[in-house]
């Protein structure tokens, strides 16, 4: 229930119980009932509002290296312009990651850019994965995914590098938890070789629009970046993932006119 439908149920509330009751000629003990159920109206109502903050949609983040699993819940927040995340960062041990320029809808799609820094003396191998709970799309969903993948050498070593996992891409899309849209293959590879200097690519499948033919949606979308990266360097991705009813082709809506005509004719007769 939006706050602006609260807002209307209080205004009716203590209307009726302030002009309507009166000229129902309810007796002084039924009135003085009422007060008491506006009371108890209004603790209700701060439960209400109490359990929509609790209940506000979040984004769910996770990050792992192998040994430790870090999982965040930013707040996804409805400005008028749409929803989007606040910019945030998070210091987990031996790793820095700063979530920026996220924009998602529930149409839906999910848009993020993100910094993951490697603070440890060694190559890591990092799993990255933003998931976006969504209404269900049943039957068949057309989609769409591109990612800029980079790398920075943060610690001025001269060198850096992000690099795929063998068998794995370093973008997937993602559907109620599987991966479906992949892109950046293994054996893939972004280096930077000179001092504190950056360097990225990208890549796209299914766009403009969403064309790719994908599966039903149950539950979430979302993005997974998984890479190794070199010591003290910032990997950086900025990725979206969209996913849309798949509409009928032409040639079905043709045999589905057919065959309500036969149904009409078969009744008629």
């Amino acid at each position: 229930m939006a706050v602006n439908n609260i807002s209307i149920f209080v205004l009716t509330w203590f209307v009726w119980g302030e002009k309507v009751a009166p000229k129902m000629k309810i007796q002084k003990r039924s009135l003085g009932s009422l007060v008491g159920g506006h009371a108890l109206f209004l603790t209700v109502l701060s439960v209400i509002v109490s359990s929509l903050a609790q209940a506000q949609p979040t984004l769910d983040v996770t990050l792992s290296n192998g040994a430790n699993t870090w999982e965040w819940h930013p707040a996804i927040v409805n400005t008028t312009n749409g929803y989007v995340v606040n910019d945030v960062s998070y210091n987990p041990s031996g790793v820095k990651i700063d979530l920026y320029d996220t924009t998602i809808a529930f149409d839906p799609f999910v848009s993020a850019s993100v910094n993951v820094q490697n603070n440890t003396a060694v190559v890591q191998t990092y799993i990255l994965t933003v998931t976006l709970p969504v209404p269900a799309i049943p039957g068949a969903s057309v989609m769409g995914g591109s990612t800029q993948g980079g790398v920075t050498d943060a610690n001025f070593s001269g060198a850096g590098t992000v690099s795929t996992v063998p068998g794995v891409s370093l973008y997937y899309g993602r559907i109620d938890g599987a991966n479906v849209l992949s892109l950046f293959p293994d054996p893939h590879s972004i280096t930077v070789v000179f001092v504190g200097g950056s360097t990225n690519e990208s890549a796209n499948a299914g766009l403009p629009g969403l064309t790719i033919p994908g599966p039903a949606v149950t539950t979430s979308i979302g993005i997974q970046h998984e890479f190794t990266l070199t010591p003290g360097d910032i990997a950086t991705f900025s990725s979206f993932f969209g996913v849309e009813q798949a509409i009928p082709e032409p040639a079905s809506f043709s045999l589905l006119a057919v065959g309500g005509l036969v149904l009409l004719f078969r009744r008629r007769r």
